[in-house]
């Protein structure tokens, strides 16, 4: 009578535990992929290539050293460094769950009655071997193994972004102070032009209107001065936040002349990527730890072995027993209305966004960088052609100069030439700072190579 519901139910079980979620397709990323521009004057020679990190190619020596010293001393990566240590502790954690277990006790006790007393004492040991019969132990192992790569990766991203910003501050900070030199002079030759413009109005050679146009000119660039100055104090507060100083503090490395930033690159596919930016390899771990969380819940559904023993030494009132046992526990789940498979599925779920995660990664960071490198060149010619011009506003004033030295005309042409020029040299100064800041952006997003240890 009990054979029928007894094949039933290992019939259920058994097709329960084979109702297999399908393992989703990994991303597929286009190897043959490649930018619509060429990397400029790609190829840096093998010892620059070599460098850990792309700041030690882009800028000179003085200023990564000074970059290097502000992030040792950074709160953020201290942080970031903390939570790779959890995330290693983890990790060491899910590995010893999956070995031996061994545990000793011992314990004494006296009990008084009318007419007796009794005294015991007890030493024990119990120990414990899990079998990892479906593999879900290791698979956890595994996910908290890819959980600690991800951790890492993180530290690596916040590391790069953080000397992007030092770099783009330090530059910023030497454009408004440059900025606010250009500015002085404008000022000066402003109020030299308006004072003369002033006599030519009493002498009747000029309206009023000429008069007015060059305070308006000069009040606008004594507008402009503040402004320079609050962008210079903005960088040095940066530089100061990522060196862990505060405002009362010296800022660090604030220099009028644009830093040097490095027009050579290595050359990069777009596939490289995956491997040379911290942020894409953190997404691929985080890919793997969930594959293995999801092939965990699977071989949740399976059955579970534990091997124990136990050795146990007991004298109760003088005698003395010992006990020696061997067990081998099996365990396997009937019917949970199925939450098991309902757990897999989230998993599995979980795999698939993370899988979409890494590829919508991936084209951004391939967009990103073909991006910068269309500005890179954009700037270069637009700098070209800023150098023209402002070749020919030094022709120009040159030939205004001779022209007042021969009598021809007065000293208003040559002022006005001079500002020109003056403009010129301001405009020249943003294109060069937009161009080192988007060198910068490029070495950070074109990434690192691994050094040896971290491959």
């Amino acid at each position: 009578m009990l054979l029928r519901p007894a094949l039933l139910a290992s019939a259920f079980v058994v097709g329960g535990c084979m109702t297999v979620l399908d393992h989703p397709a990994p991303p597929s990323m286009n190897a043959s992929a490649a930018f619509s521009a060429t990397l400029p004057a790609s190829g840096a020679d093998s010892a620059t290539a070599a460098q850990p990190d792309w700041w030690h190619r882009a800028v000179p020596e003085p200023v990564y050293t000074a970059l290097e010293h502000d992030l040792a001393a950074n709160p953020d990566l201290h942080k970031a460094a903390a939570d790779v240590d959890a995330a290693r502790a983890l990790w060491r954690q899910s590995q010893a769950d999956a070995g031996p277990r061994l545990e000793l006790s011992a314990g004494a006790s006296v009990q008084h009655a009318a007419d007796r007393s009794t005294d015991g004492r007890f030493l024990g040991m119990d120990g414990g071997l899990p079998i990892d019969v479906s593999g879900a132990l290791a698979r956890r192992t595994d996910a908290a193994r890819q959980a600690l790569r991800a951790s890492s990766a993180d530290a690596a991203r916040l590391r790069s972004d953080l000397a992007r910003d030092y770099l783009i501050a330090l530059i910023d900070g030497a454009e408004a102070s440059r900025r606010q030199a250009l500015l002085l002079r404008q000022i000066d030759l402003a109020a030299t032009l308006l004072h003369l413009i002033e006599l030519r109005f009493t002498q009747g050679l000029v309206s009023s209107v000429d008069v007015l146009q060059q305070r308006d000119q000069l009040a606008a660039l004594r507008q402009q001065l503040p402004l320079a100055q609050l962008d210079e104090l903005r960088a040095a507060n940066q530089l100061r936040l990522i060196g862990a100083r505060t405002p009362n503090l010296a800022s660090p490395l604030l220099v009028e002349p644009l830093p040097q930033v490095s027009g050579l690159f290595d050359t990069v596919v777009p596939i490289d990527l995956l491997e040379r930016r911290p942020a894409l390899r953190a997404s691929r771990a985080r890919l793997a730890a969930a594959d293995a969380r999801f092939a965990a819940a699977l071989a949740d559904r399976w059955p579970t072995l534990q091997l124990s023993g136990v050795a146990l030494t007991r004298a109760l009132s003088g005698d003395v027993s010992t006990i020696l046992g061997v067990a081998l526990d099996g365990a396997l789940t009937l019917f949970d209305s199925g939450s098991k498979l309902e757990i897999a599925a989230e998993r599995r779920a979980r795999l698939v966004a993370a899988g979409q995660q890494y590829l919508s990664d991936w084209l951004a960071a391939v967009i990103e960088v073909d991006n910068l490198i269309h500005e890179e060149a954009s700037l270069r010619e637009q700098i070209n052609l800023s150098e023209q011009r402002l070749d020919n506003a030094q022709a120009l004033l040159i030939a205004a100069q001779r022209r007042y030295e021969q009598g021809v005309s007065d000293y208003l042409p040559v002022l006005e030439a001079l500002r020109g020029m003056q403009q010129q040299q301001r405009d020249r100064l943003a294109l060069q700072a937009d161009l080192a800041r988007t060198r910068v952006r490029l070495h950070r997003a074109l990434g690192s190579p691994l050094a040896e240890d971290q491959a």
